[in-house]
Order: structure tokens, then sequence, then C-alpha cells
């Protein structure tokens, strides 16, 4: 069923027969409403105002000026009831140019602020937040490592990636899946290169040079790329 036009605009008729649009605060309310049934929102992160909107568990990312859209899109389909057929229908679409009927203030707070659950905050930072989201990649595969007791040095033998850090984990005898760590000291553009290596001991790994040294993934990213090594250890 269509929406009443008459929750969200008023119409006064002069006697010179012209028709004006206004709004009231009711008709703002109501519009703030219509936002909220769409699932827009706003909300505060790190002490930012942030906008996204709710589709079923999902939460994108979005801002002011879409949410604005938005309502205006439906003015222009006119996807409402009880439009008077005696006035152009531009006159609506005007009234928002001119009006600018939807307004960051306190009634926009009452009706569209909601805060983020400490999942659905991370969910948000990893979409909008590339420095984030890599810094935050990188800590989860480290986490990773430790939870299943990988091994870890340096490769001083310059053999799979020079000085950096490398760990470990033995797959079979003599055999070991192994992570590098390359550019590990700048943490906006470091990363993981995966490897399946052979040594005569684990006490050569990072000295000596592997018997046999086989590239798995260049750039490892364990949301994409953990097929590649699922049949040796659950990451």
């Amino acid at each position: 069923m269509k929406r009443d036009i008459y929750d969200y605009i008023k119409v006064k008729r002069l006697k010179n027969g012209l028709v004006k649009i206004n709004h009231t605060r009711d008709n703002e309310a109501n519009i703030y409403k219509l936002l909220y049934d769409l699932g827009f929102r706003k909300s505060k992160l790190n002490n930012k105002r942030i906008y996204f909107r709710r589709e079923g568990q999902k939460i994108i990312p979005t801002n002011f000026k879409d949410i604005k859209y938005a309502f205006l899109e439906l003015l222009r389909n006119a996807e409402f009831a009880n439009i008077p057929d005696d006035f152009n229908y531009s006159k609506i679409t005007n009234w928002y140019h001119d009006r600018q009927p939807i307004k960051e203030n306190g009634l926009f707070d009452h009706y569209l602020f909601e805060d983020l659950s400490q999942h659905e905050a991370l969910t948000f930072r990893l979409q909008t937040d590339h420095i984030f989201k890599h810094k935050y990649e990188v800590q989860t595969l480290l986490t990773r490592f430790e939870t299943l007791k990988f091994d870890k040095t340096v490769d001083k033998s310059s053999s799979i990636c020079q000085n950096a850090p490398i760990y470990f984990k033995e797959i079979e005898k003599n055999k070991y899946l192994i992570f590098a760590h390359y550019n590990s000291e700048i943490k906006t553009n470091d990363g993981f290169s995966c490897w399946i290596g052979s040594f005569r001991n684990i006490a050569q790994i990072g000295i000596k040079k592997p018997l046999e040294l086989k590239l798995i993934k260049e750039n490892f990213y364990i949301d994409i790329d953990y097929h590649l090594v699922k049949d040796y250890i659950i990451l």
C-alpha cells in the first residue's frame, strides 16, 4: 500500500487558485520515520558521525547526501497515494529542492540515531577504512599463527624473503608450511607470502637454503586464499 503524500507535505490552496506546498514538524518527523523504515541510520564511531543502511543482517555505509536522495527518488517516482491531480506534480519536487525538509537536527537524530554493536562497528570500519582493514587482517593472521603454535624465526638466508620474520609449521616429515612477513616494518605496506619448503631439519629454517621451495601465494589473504592451505592446516 502506498504512503499518503499528506503525511509528508502540507498543501495550502490560495484564493487566487495558486497552490503552495510546505511542511510541518510532524511532516518532517514522518519523513524521518520513512527513512528509518527504509533502513537508514546515523551513528557515531570514534567521535565521528557516520551513516549506514540496514539491509537484513548487513549494514551498508552511506552518507547524508544519499539519505536525502533516497526520499527525493520516492518523490520523483510518485510513490505515494492521494497526490492532488489539480496541480503540476513538479510542485512537490520543487518544494523539496526549495525547502530541503531533511535536516541534520535533533529530530533527525531522534528517529535515525542508533548505536552500533561492537561487531557492527568493526564491520563498518573494515568496509570504510582501508588502512584499518589492512592492519586488522595482518594482526588476525599473526594471532592465528600464535594460536596454532607456529614457530617463528628470521630469514637470514634470504632464500624466502630477505631478513623477514617467517612463521612455519611442519605438515610432513621435514616439510613445512611457511609464511613470510614481508615489509614487516612498514605497517601500511606489509603482508604475507605463503610457501611450502623442505629442510634437513627444523634448525636450518631461516639459516640454510631449503632443499625444496614452492610458492603457494605471493600475497596471501586469509579470507580469499585459505583454500590454498586448508589441506595442510586449519587457519
